[in-house]
């Protein structure tokens, strides 16, 4: 396509049709003609006036600055003068219109196949998704192809939608709508980010109330007001940046507008990121939640957590027993293979026995045989449930690659990805809990996850704020230096 692109501009760069907004209600005729202080040379053709606006076809000459002047067959006011054209006839002949690598005859076939190649790039993150998710979903990876594909093609949506509505584009214009639509995408998904951190603050009320205020009770109430403050922070900096006399904006070749542009785009452009993260935590979350392991299954592993001080299952562990229980039967039914079940838990400082000793005592009360629980009973955290639940079963001689998770639904995809990080293959299975304690847990999760892949976020934000950089500094060479 560049190879393309290179020898279709190459021959009808040469000539640019210039055009310049005047509303000729007097039916004026025109003629072009080049101003004294111009370096270049070009030719011209008649002055077209329609629409609104006067065109000209122009033809290179000699390299150089040129500006091009509209003279009237009569005699108007300056105030009534159509604005004067600033054109650039490069060594190669190619004429640019407005920056040195402005406008030229061509662009709009550079732009459809930046278009292409970006659709051509998401066809690919979506199928490398595909495959992703159906060799392991539980993989930090595949919530950065989610995100990044959302992020592709909003950026896409926002593009084709420019494409018909701003023509007289040059490659710099491009390059810095690119990065501006990503603060555009920011405040018009405004809306959708106030009706969920409604719905998240709302449920997050509804958990405090029940289960007490503490700050990790409120972590639902922060995230919400997060979210709204960042999808209009793009407009609360360009608002800033246009009031503060810190840094000028407003000179058209000034380094302050340059400054202004980077900042604009780094906020909008990490933010969007930031957006489209969350949505692929919560598309692989869900799925993950919603998921079914093969009934293939030597062992299945149930988590522990906070039991009660008569040492029985609170709601939440109970469920995750039940969800256990359920998938062995299931297997059961669907090909006859048996299932060890593996409580995993240790004791806490304010319990009378250990979470794994619980989760058993529970299933033999349910009709589970001893000859089918493996207790493990020293781990305080999801990271340790996992390995020393997979130590146990391998100084058994079992098979580890054989082994389902049964937790609660918030945290089947992290538990997943933990296992995941220890070489440990593994299929979850989510229990159901309250929708209220759901969004505020999940969120928990979020957060955890987030932290756990911090050194990926600092590399992308990194390549953000280089790529803003360098889209900045382009566009100074070209307005402010070249031209």
């Amino acid at each position: 396509m560049i190879a393309g692109c290179w020898l279709y501009v190459s021959i009808v760069g040469k000539e640019i049709n210039a055009r310049v907004q005047y509303d000729n209600k007097d039916n004026i005729i025109f003629t072009a003609e080049v101003f004294d202080d111009s370096t270049g040379a070009v030719t011209f053709g008649d002055v077209i006036s329609e629409n609104g606006e006067l065109s000209v076809r122009i033809k290179s000459v000699e390299p150089g600055r040129v500006y091009v002047q509209f003279v009237p067959d009569r005699e108007i006011g300056d105030d009534a003068r159509p604005s004067l054209i600033v054109l650039y006839v490069h060594e190669s002949g190619i004429i640019t219109q407005g920056d040195y690598f402005g406008y030229f005859n061509g662009m709009l076939l550079i732009r459809v196949c930046i278009l292409i190649y970006f659709l051509l790039c998401t066809v690919d993150l979506i199928t490398k998704y595909r495959k992703t998710v159906k060799e392991n979903m539980y993989q930090y990876r595949c919530i950065m192809l989610a995100g990044v594909i959302i992020f592709m093609v909003s950026l896409e949506v926002f593009m084709l939608f420019s494409l018909f509505t701003n023509r007289m584009m040059g490659l710099v214009d491009v390059l810095t709508n690119i990065m501006g639509a990503l603060e555009t995408i920011a405040l018009l998904t405004f809306p959708i980010i106030l009706v969920v951190s409604i719905v998240t603050m709302i449920s997050n009320i509804q958990l405090m109330r029940k289960e007490g205020r503490s700050w990790r009770n409120m972590l639902g109430f922060i995230l919400g007001i997060t979210l709204l403050i960042a999808s209009l922070m793009p407009m609360f900096i360009s608002e800033y940046l246009q009031q503060t006399t810190i840094i000028d904006v407003h000179q058209w070749t000034g380094t302050g507008r340059f400054i202004g542009m980077f900042i604009e785009n780094l906020f909008g452009s990490v933010i969007v990121y930031s957006e489209c993260i969350l949505c692929g935590t919560i598309i692989l979350g869900v799925k993950a939640a919603r998921h079914i392991p093969a009934f293939n299954k030597d062992y299945i592993l149930i988590h522990g957590c906070q039991i009660r001080k008569d040492g029985t299952l609170t709601k939440l562990l109970q469920s995750r027993a039940d969800r256990a229980v359920e998938f062995a039967s299931m297997q059961k039914n669907a090909n006859g293979k048996d299932i060890i079940f593996v409580p995993s838990g240790g004791k806490g400082s304010d319990e009378i026995i250990s979470e794994a000793e619980a989760i058993a005592n529970y299933l033999k009360s349910i009709g589970i045989p001893d000859s089918a629980i493996m207790i493990e009973d020293r781990s305080t955290t999801t990271e340790e449930n996992i390995r020393f639940s997979a130590d146990l079963i391998r100084e058994s001689g079992g098979d580890i690659s054989k082994i389902a998770i049964a937790t609660t639904n918030y945290h089947v995809f992290r538990a997943g990805m933990l296992a995941n990080s220890q070489g440990i293959k593994v299929e979850g299975i989510g229990s159901k809990t309250k929708q209220y304690f759901w969004i505020n847990a999940f969120i928990r999760e979020f957060i955890a996850t987030l932290v756990s892949e911090y050194k990926t976020h600092v590399v992308v934000i990194g390549i953000l704020v280089l790529t803003s950089a360098a889209i900045a500094v382009f566009g100074y060479i070209s307005t402010a230096v070249l031209s």
